[in-house]
């Protein structure tokens, strides 16, 4: 493998995740809060990297980057760049180990919004701004952003395909570069449109730039332990669920939309029209059960918090009104499977994804057809298209490989002395990037608690969800390092 290929793509990726943090930094200067000792600690050594990482890159040509480097680089730039989100809680003292703080660092980029930190209100709001902001930044993806700015080549391909979510990886544009424009200008736009609505709606700039960070990332983080049951706004709340929707369904979509000056391709879209059917008869379903559990006393209530709380679960962001925590086991098992599914392909939504279910679904309807016609040719369809054999296979191939993954998670937590339910939840939450789950990781409380062991296990799931388990785990195969396989 040529080091000097991957050193210099991370040269980058830590360079473009250093200045990032010039906005908290703004802010900081701009209010005079106390978070500007850490973040400017963290911009020397993020830049001190980077220019070390160029150092050790220099000469090397993107050109050359092969399947290979392209898999190394993408890991080690999720994990470089965590790490440099997490130097304002280590350096400002906001983390109680290097351990946490680097939790809270991939929980950011991840969009898990799973936090350890004890007392967010202690906290300045520069470094309570940088929070929300690492996960709009991994929510589209830190390499999506990299390719925006940074022509690599015919390694682009490779390495938007190593992370962006989905059996199938489409350029929507003839070059990779003008495809991660795109979609990094429609999730800007999507961002601009919610701190509107929600500065509308009478939030103060921080609580609105905050929100919509994390709502359009579907990240979950919050400065505050309420979630979004702290501004006590119905208004704030259905904007959020309507952007957390939107931040969840396919983006590939709004490109058929804009080129087309059409809302059809909505409706055309097979995994949207799943996406959307799901989250209409789970709410239901869930709202359904909170009425009838007397919950809430009303119906309309209890359609409200249900189908929010079903926006927040299937697009993996975590927002919660209320303590959900407490609802009847029915309502949180349909939770919990909110939390496997997630959203759509090429979007900021972790999960298992509409479309390998949508995909698993239809093939194993299909075999109960072959059973009756064992001689008939029955394609695997998608709308008007037919999916290809490798999709199939994939799609079984990571949903096996999801499963045993969450498994493992659970044993591993129940290890740790975790009860049944915070090691169903906890491994789900962080394997989903949902964040919070039920029991002692449950939306009123934290991971801080957890054991350092238990830690590191959740860090593993949550960039497995992220990176969608083959990329991170085709480096333990074998064959990967072996110069005979043409990769």
């Amino acid at each position: 493998m040529k080091i000097g290929i991957v050193a210099r793509f991370l040269a980058a990726v830590t360079l473009a995740s250093s200045l990032c943090l010039m906005l908290p930094i703004a802010w900081s200067a701009g209010s005079g809060d106390a978070g500007l000792a850490p973040l400017a600690l963290s911009l020397a050594s993020g830049l001190i990297t980077s220019l070390l990482f160029a150092a050790v890159g220099r000469g090397s040509l993107m050109s050359e980057m092969r399947t290979r480097e392209a898999v190394c680089a993408v890991i080690l730039a999720w994990m470089t760049a965590s790490a440099i989100g997490a130097l304002p809680y280590w350096f400002g003292n906001y983390a109680n180990s290097p351990l946490d703080a680097y939790f809270e660092g991939v929980s950011g980029f991840t969009t898990t919004g799973a936090t350890v930190l004890p007392r967010l209100y202690a906290i300045p709001r520069s470094i309570l701004l940088w929070r929300s902001f690492t996960q709009w930044m991994g929510g589209m993806g830190i390499i999506v952003l990299t390719l925006a700015v940074m022509p690599v080549s015919s390694a682009g391909m490779k390495l938007y395909a190593s992370e962006i979510p989905g059996p199938v990886h489409e350029k929507l544009t003839p070059r990779i570069q003008q495809t991660a424009v795109f979609l990094w200008k429609v999730y800007i736009a999507l961002t601009a449109m919610q701190l509107f609505f929600l500065k509308l709606g009478g939030l103060d700039f921080f609580d609105s730039l905050t929100l919509a960070f994390s709502t359009i990332a579907t990240g979950g983080f919050s400065p505050y332990r309420d979630s979004v049951g702290h501004f006590g706004s119905e208004y704030v709340k259905w904007v959020t669920a309507v952007f957390l929707f939107l931040g969840g369904a396919n983006f590939t979509v709004y490109h058929a939309v804009i080129v087309r000056r059409s809302l059809r391709p909505l409706g055309e879209h097979p995994e949207f029209r799943f996406y959307f059917s799901l989250f209409a008869a789970i709410g239901l379903l869930m709202s359904l059960t909170l009425y009838a559990g007397g919950v809430f006393a009303s119906l309309g209530e209890a359609l409200s918090q249900g189908y929010f709380q079903t926006v927040s679960m299937i697009s993996t962001c975590g927002f919660f009104v209320v303590d959900y925590g407490s609802w009847p086991a029915s309502a949180r098992c349909l939770i919990l499977l909110l939390m496997l599914v997630g959203g759509c392909a090429v979007s900021s939504a972790g999960g298992i994804t509409c479309i390998r279910l949508l995909v698993i679904i239809k093939h194993t309807r299909e075999e109960f057809l072959r059973l009756l016609h064992p001689r008939a040719v029955i394609p695997t369809r998608l709308g008007n298209s037919v999916a290809e054999p490798w999709v199939v296979s994939g799609c079984f191939a990571f949903f096996s490989a999801y499963l045993g993954i969450f498994a493992l998670g659970v044993i591993g937590a129940s290890l740790f002395g975790q009860d049944m339910i915070t090691a169903l939840s906890g491994a789900a939450a962080t394997l989903g990037n949902v964040g919070p789950g039920f029991g002692m990781v449950g939306p009123v409380d934290s991971y801080a608690v957890q054991p350092a062991g238990l830690k590191i296990i959740y860090i593993f799931l949550m960039l497995c969800g992220r990176l969608e388990i083959f990329t991170l785990l085709l480096p333990l195969y074998p064959r990967f390092w072996s110069e005979k396989v043409s990769l």
